[in-house]
Protein backbone atom coordinates (compact mmCIF):
# COMPACT_ATOMS: atom_id res chain seq x y z
CA UNK A 1 0.00 0.00 0.00
CA UNK A 2 1.45 3.38 -0.98
CA UNK A 3 1.93 6.24 1.47
CA UNK A 4 -0.69 8.36 -0.34
CA UNK A 5 -3.29 5.58 -0.15
CA UNK A 6 -2.65 5.11 3.58
CA UNK A 7 -3.30 8.81 4.10
CA UNK A 8 -6.51 8.80 2.05
CA UNK A 9 -8.18 5.82 3.73
CA UNK A 10 -8.80 7.54 7.10
CA UNK A 11 -10.16 10.59 5.28
CA UNK A 12 -12.55 8.42 3.26
CA UNK A 13 -13.93 6.94 6.45
CA UNK A 14 -14.97 10.43 7.56
CA UNK A 15 -17.01 11.14 4.43
CA UNK A 16 -20.81 10.80 4.82
CA UNK A 17 -22.36 7.74 3.20
CA UNK A 18 -25.00 8.38 0.52
CA UNK A 19 -28.55 8.24 1.91
CA UNK A 20 -31.12 5.90 0.38
CA UNK A 21 -34.80 6.67 0.00
CA UNK A 22 -37.20 4.70 2.16
CA UNK A 23 -39.46 2.06 0.66
CA UNK A 24 -43.07 1.67 1.79
CA UNK A 25 -43.25 -1.97 2.90
CA UNK A 26 -45.26 -4.37 5.05
CA UNK A 27 -44.19 -4.37 8.69
CA UNK A 28 -44.99 -3.46 12.26
CA UNK A 29 -46.14 0.16 12.22
CA UNK A 30 -45.93 0.74 15.98
CA UNK A 31 -42.42 -0.69 16.33
CA UNK A 32 -41.02 0.95 13.19
CA UNK A 33 -42.23 4.54 13.29
CA UNK A 34 -43.14 4.88 16.99
CA UNK A 35 -43.16 5.52 19.85
CA UNK A 36 -44.79 8.94 19.41
CA UNK A 37 -48.13 8.96 17.58
CA UNK A 38 -51.01 11.35 17.05
CA UNK A 39 -52.97 8.11 16.70
CA UNK A 40 -52.04 4.50 15.96
CA UNK A 41 -54.92 2.61 14.31
CA UNK A 42 -53.25 0.63 11.52
CA UNK A 43 -54.48 -2.86 12.42
CA UNK A 44 -55.45 -5.72 10.11
CA UNK A 45 -58.67 -7.72 10.23
CA UNK A 46 -62.27 -6.65 9.78
CA UNK A 47 -63.47 -3.53 8.06
CA UNK A 48 -64.03 -2.69 4.41
CA UNK A 49 -61.46 -2.87 1.61
CA UNK A 50 -60.82 -0.05 -0.83
CA UNK A 51 -58.54 0.18 -3.85
CA UNK A 52 -57.42 3.52 -5.27
CA UNK A 53 -54.52 5.31 -6.98
CA UNK A 54 -55.42 8.66 -5.43
CA UNK A 55 -57.03 8.90 -2.02
CA UNK A 56 -57.62 11.62 0.56
CA UNK A 57 -57.50 10.78 4.26
CA UNK A 58 -59.09 13.38 6.55
CA UNK A 59 -58.16 12.88 10.18
CA UNK A 60 -58.49 14.75 13.45
CA UNK A 61 -55.12 14.80 15.25
CA UNK A 62 -56.82 15.39 18.59
CA UNK A 63 -55.54 17.75 21.27
CA UNK A 64 -52.41 19.61 20.15
CA UNK A 65 -49.86 21.29 22.42
CA UNK A 66 -50.47 24.94 21.58
CA UNK A 67 -48.59 27.96 22.93
CA UNK A 68 -49.15 31.65 22.35
CA UNK A 69 -47.13 31.31 19.14
CA UNK A 70 -48.97 28.19 17.94
CA UNK A 71 -47.56 24.68 17.73
CA UNK A 72 -44.73 23.02 15.82
CA UNK A 73 -46.03 19.89 14.11
CA UNK A 74 -43.54 17.15 13.24
CA UNK A 75 -44.61 14.03 11.31
CA UNK A 76 -42.14 11.17 10.98
CA UNK A 77 -44.15 8.50 9.20
CA UNK A 78 -47.48 6.97 8.25
CA UNK A 79 -48.96 3.49 8.46
CA UNK A 80 -52.20 1.88 7.35
CA UNK A 81 -53.87 -1.53 7.14
CA UNK A 82 -54.20 -3.34 3.82
CA UNK A 83 -56.02 -6.49 2.76
CA UNK A 84 -54.58 -9.56 1.08
CA UNK A 85 -56.51 -9.19 -2.17
CA UNK A 86 -56.00 -6.98 -5.19
CA UNK A 87 -58.08 -6.39 -8.29
CA UNK A 88 -55.81 -3.88 -9.98
CA UNK A 89 -52.14 -3.28 -10.72
CA UNK A 90 -50.46 -2.29 -7.43
CA UNK A 91 -48.44 0.91 -7.15
CA UNK A 92 -44.65 0.95 -7.22
CA UNK A 93 -44.31 4.59 -6.15
CA UNK A 94 -46.42 6.91 -4.00
CA UNK A 95 -46.45 10.54 -2.91
CA UNK A 96 -48.06 11.82 0.27
CA UNK A 97 -48.94 15.48 0.79
CA UNK A 98 -49.99 16.53 4.29
CA UNK A 99 -51.93 19.75 4.85
CA UNK A 100 -53.24 21.39 8.01
CA UNK A 101 -56.78 22.67 7.37
CA UNK A 102 -56.70 25.61 9.75
CA UNK A 103 -59.32 26.88 12.14
CA UNK A 104 -62.22 26.20 9.74
CA UNK A 105 -61.06 22.55 9.33
CA UNK A 106 -62.23 22.70 5.70
CA UNK A 107 -60.31 21.80 2.54
CA UNK A 108 -59.37 24.78 0.41
CA UNK A 109 -59.77 27.46 3.04
CA UNK A 110 -57.47 30.45 3.13
CA UNK A 111 -55.93 29.23 6.38
CA UNK A 112 -54.65 25.89 5.04
CA UNK A 113 -50.94 25.23 5.72
CA UNK A 114 -48.80 22.72 3.80
CA UNK A 115 -46.85 20.54 6.22
CA UNK A 116 -44.86 18.81 3.49
CA UNK A 117 -44.63 16.21 0.72
CA UNK A 118 -42.76 12.88 0.54
CA UNK A 119 -42.30 10.52 -2.43
CA UNK A 120 -40.98 6.96 -2.00
CA UNK A 121 -40.99 3.54 -3.66
CA UNK A 122 -43.91 1.27 -2.80
CA UNK A 123 -43.68 -2.51 -2.37
CA UNK A 124 -46.90 -4.52 -1.88
CA UNK A 125 -46.53 -8.27 -1.26
CA UNK A 126 -50.21 -9.14 -1.77
CA UNK A 127 -50.92 -10.18 1.81
CA UNK A 128 -53.00 -8.67 4.60
CA UNK A 129 -50.57 -6.52 6.54
CA UNK A 130 -49.69 -3.17 8.00
CA UNK A 131 -47.97 -0.90 5.49
CA UNK A 132 -45.13 1.17 6.97
CA UNK A 133 -44.01 4.50 5.49
CA UNK A 134 -41.01 5.71 7.51
CA UNK A 135 -40.04 9.14 6.16
CA UNK A 136 -36.33 9.72 5.45
CA UNK A 137 -36.66 13.15 7.07
CA UNK A 138 -39.59 14.25 9.27
CA UNK A 139 -41.99 16.86 7.93
CA UNK A 140 -42.28 19.91 10.16
CA UNK A 141 -44.17 23.21 10.19
CA UNK A 142 -45.42 25.77 12.70
CA UNK A 143 -49.20 26.24 12.68
CA UNK A 144 -51.67 28.22 14.77
CA UNK A 145 -53.24 25.09 16.29
CA UNK A 146 -56.73 26.63 16.22
CA UNK A 147 -57.96 23.49 14.46
CA UNK A 148 -56.81 19.87 14.59
CA UNK A 149 -57.90 18.34 11.26
CA UNK A 150 -55.33 17.38 8.62
CA UNK A 151 -55.63 16.18 5.03
CA UNK A 152 -53.32 13.39 3.83
CA UNK A 153 -53.43 12.99 0.05
CA UNK A 154 -51.75 9.83 -1.29
CA UNK A 155 -51.18 9.81 -5.04
CA UNK A 156 -49.55 6.80 -6.68
CA UNK A 157 -48.64 5.34 -10.08
CA UNK A 158 -50.86 2.32 -9.47
CA UNK A 159 -53.37 1.13 -6.90
CA UNK A 160 -53.06 1.09 -3.12
CA UNK A 161 -55.34 -1.02 -0.95
CA UNK A 162 -56.44 0.22 2.45
CA UNK A 163 -59.03 -0.74 5.05
CA UNK A 164 -61.59 1.19 7.07
CA UNK A 165 -63.20 0.35 10.38
CA UNK A 166 -66.59 -1.45 10.21
CA UNK A 167 -69.46 1.02 9.86
CA UNK A 168 -67.00 3.89 10.09
CA UNK A 169 -68.17 7.46 9.73
CA UNK A 170 -66.65 10.88 10.25
CA UNK A 171 -63.08 12.11 10.16
CA UNK A 172 -61.97 10.48 13.41
CA UNK A 173 -62.93 6.85 12.79
CA UNK A 174 -62.66 5.81 9.17
CA UNK A 175 -59.36 4.64 7.67
CA UNK A 176 -57.20 2.27 9.73
CA UNK A 177 -54.39 4.80 9.78
CA UNK A 178 -51.42 5.64 12.00
CA UNK A 179 -49.61 8.98 12.06
CA UNK A 180 -46.30 9.18 13.95
CA UNK A 181 -45.25 12.57 15.25
CA UNK A 182 -45.40 15.24 17.90
CA UNK A 183 -46.72 18.73 18.54
CA UNK A 184 -44.68 21.17 20.61
CA UNK A 185 -46.08 24.42 21.98
CA UNK A 186 -44.44 27.53 20.52
CA UNK A 187 -44.07 30.58 22.78
CA UNK A 188 -45.00 34.05 21.59
CA UNK A 189 -42.14 35.33 19.35
CA UNK A 190 -41.75 38.59 21.27
CA UNK A 191 -41.40 36.74 24.57
CA UNK A 192 -38.76 34.45 23.09
CA UNK A 193 -36.86 37.42 21.69
CA UNK A 194 -36.94 39.23 25.04
CA UNK A 195 -35.62 36.12 26.74
CA UNK A 196 -32.76 35.95 24.25
CA UNK A 197 -31.91 39.62 24.74
CA UNK A 198 -31.91 39.17 28.50
CA UNK A 199 -29.50 36.25 28.18
CA UNK A 200 -27.15 38.32 26.00
CA UNK A 201 -27.26 41.18 28.51
CA UNK A 202 -26.35 38.77 31.32
CA UNK A 203 -23.36 37.48 29.34
CA UNK A 204 -22.13 41.03 28.72
CA UNK A 205 -22.34 41.89 32.42
CA UNK A 206 -20.32 38.79 33.30
CA UNK A 207 -17.64 39.70 30.76
CA UNK A 208 -17.44 43.32 31.95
Amino acid sequence: MTRHLRLLLPLAALLPLPSHAATIVAGDVTATIGPDFFFDSASTGGGTDFNSANVNFLRDFGTLNVGTGGTEITIGGVGWATSGTTTAVPATSATITITYLGQDEAVGGGDDVLIGTVTDAFSYNGTASEMVWDFDSPLSATIDGLGSVFLMNVNSNGNIRYKTFPNASGIAANVKLSIAGTSVAVPEPTAAMLGGLGFLALLRRRRA
